[in-house]
């Protein structure tokens, strides 16, 4: 440039945090909190992804486990040079447990703990099932 001599540009790129979405690669990672109720019975939910700012329906299983992760395809990031090819949005669930609730809500819960025929009891549990 006006005569000198060539060189090399060096371009840095800083990417930003989002707010709710991690990314790896052209997969998006997020976090959604729902309710014991919707965990046990199943639910429908919306999920906001980064394509345009839509929402997205999630089937929420009946008997989710809290940190169950849930994939919705195609809602990533899109591809260099395949613009029209997304990767993944993958939705890791947190099932909330109300720390204050009802005389009704604690009645209710407690009828449910007697008539429910599971039972969990303390056992160990193998690391390699928590990932």
């Amino acid at each position: 440039m006006n005569g000198g001599p060539p060189g090399d540009l060096y371009v840095y790129i800083h990417v930003l945090a989002h707010e709710y979405f991690e990314r790896d690669g052209n997969d998006l990672y997020c976090v959604i909190p729902i309710s014991v109720s919707q965990a046990a019975l199943g639910a429908e939910i919306f999920v906001s992804t980064l394509k345009n700012s839509r929402k997205v329906k999630l089937k929420i299983p009946p008997g989710t486990q809290n940190s169950k992760m849930l994939r919705l395809k195609s809602e990533g990031v899109p591809y260099l040079h395949s613009p029209d090819r997304r990767g993944d949005l993958y939705i890791k669930i947190l099932v909330e447990i109300p720390t204050k609730i009802s005389s009704k809500a604690r009645s209710l819960l407690q009828e449910l703990g007697s008539v429910s025929e599971e039972q969990t009891s303390p056992r160990p549990v193998r690391l390699s099932d928590l990932r």
